[in-house]
């Protein structure tokens, strides 16, 4: 096969490698830029417990009664002291929903309303009455959680404006609410949030206003990807319902590990019948990039096979090249040329097809990446850094699979040469 078609084929190995390098570099890249977001509170040294609370007949949802079963709560109290006897523990707390434990999140619409509406829901023109209020007050939407006083602590959740859940906010107590500084700054732009009334009874049952206590930081509870969306805290011990599953998280200075045991020795005496599910915090959040992970992994291995098969390649086309041109070779080292001229003579030869083919690759690599966009995060399908990086990469391979043909060219003797011509 002539020199000029083997020279080709150098060039369109690196043609066809490009895309893949340059597809495995975004999403490596865009895998970097998940990791470097704030989810908005800490993941180490934190142990998590899922468990379904207790319940008794008449403690489920219903938008036709106030909830008023107070097992669930007292559960938790006493499980919150026992936990916190442990050595080594900083804090305890729990949530109805763990940030990025899922990506479902109850989300619905809340009402701002100036007074407690008055509603016999037994009555059907007062159900009629409720539901127009619905679609009618002003109000927004957020997600929904109950969690403890604990739970902002133990997971580094700032409080921005106000306080948190305490001791006093009982189940007779005003209810209270705690929300996420988005929907304070949404709902209530250029005004202090606290003292705001909101009915979120839609969402468990209890149409008793909510006063805004707090403001904390916000969370990225479905996804890293994700923007943090609006959120209403509400106190476990004045609106947890039982049946449901409940997230206990507690942080200590000791690894996760150390308080396992611990941990289920105290949930197996107070609850020998409750299902049980234990992980570290860090798992949980591991768990939520495992599809990335998995994504840049798939691609990745392709791109480094191709990668390796391609500089076989090119060491084949480069090999072959030379010994196809060992009299001119030979010529030129009998009229004086020395070895630095020959090793110039074949990379050059090697890098003028190699780029070539590397610019006819990123072109088409634009068209590929492209249909990656939507698992792309943080950057772009075109992004220049990326595209230059597997370019140079590209290149430095096709030069170290031609650098040992070409040392091999300097070692050419002229009078063998001509004598084989």
């Amino acid at each position: 096969m002539p020199a000029l078609i083997w020279t080709a084929v150098n060039g369109r190995i690196c043609q066809n490698i490009n895309s893949p390098l340059t597809g495995a570099g975004l999403l490596g890249r865009s895998l970097l830029r998940v990791l470097s977001v704030d989810p908005g509170f800490r993941t180490t040294n934190i142990v998590t417990m899922e468990l379904e609370l207790p319940s008794s007949q008449g403690s489920s949802f219903s938008l036709t009664v106030y909830v008023t079963d107070s097992r669930p709560a007292t559960f938790m109290n006493t499980l919150f002291e026992r936990l916190r006897t442990i050595p080594g523990v900083e804090e305890v707390g729990g949530a109805s929903h763990l940030p990025l434990a899922s990506q479902f999140m109850p989300n619905g619409k809340f009402l701002l309303l100036n007074k407690q509406p008055e509603f016999n829901l037994t009555k059907p023109e007062d159900s009629a009455r409720l539901d127009h209020l619905w679609n009618t007050a002003p109000g927004g939407e957020a997600d929904y959680s109950v969690a403890s006083q604990g739970y902002f602590k133990a997971l580094g959740i700032p409080l921005l404006r106000g306080r948190v859940f305490e001791e006093r906010d009982t189940a007779e107590a005003p209810h209270v609410a705690v929300t996420s500084e988005s929907l304070a700054r949404a709902t209530w732009p250029n005004q202090d949030p606290l003292g705001h009334a909101i009915e979120f009874g839609n969402m468990d049952g209890d149409l008793r206003l909510l006063t805004v206590v707090g403001v904390v930081g916000d969370v990225r509870n479905r996804s890293l990807e994700k923007q943090a969306q609006p959120t209403v805290y509400v106190n476990y011990q004045q609106r947890l319902r039982g049946g449901r599953d409940f997230t206990v998280v507690v942080r200590a200075a000791t690894p996760p590990k150390v308080l396992l045991e611990d941990t289920r020795r105290i949930l197996r005496e107070l609850a020998p019948d409750v299902a049980l599910r234990f992980q570290s915090f860090q798992d949980v959040f591991s768990a939520s990039l495992d599809a990335r992970r998995f994504n840049l992994a798939l691609v990745g291995v392709f791109a480094f096979s191709a990668l390796i098969l391609a500089t076989v390649g090119i060491f084949g086309v480069m090999a072959y090249w030379v010994s196809q041109r060992t009299r001119e070779i030979g010529v030129r080292m009998a009229l004086g040329a020395g070895t630095a001229e020959v090793l110039r003579l074949v990379l050059r030869q090697s890098m003028i097809t190699a780029s070539a083919g590397v610019a006819l690759g990123i072109l088409g690599s634009f068209a590929l990446t492209r249909t990656m966009q939507s698992l792309l995060f943080g950057v772009t399908a075109t992004d220049p850094l990326t595209f230059a990086g597997g370019a140079l990469l590209l290149t430095l391979a096709a030069l170290l699979a031609s650098f040992i043909p070409a040392r091999r060219a300097t070692k050419v003797d002229p009078m063998v040469a001509l004598r084989y011509e």
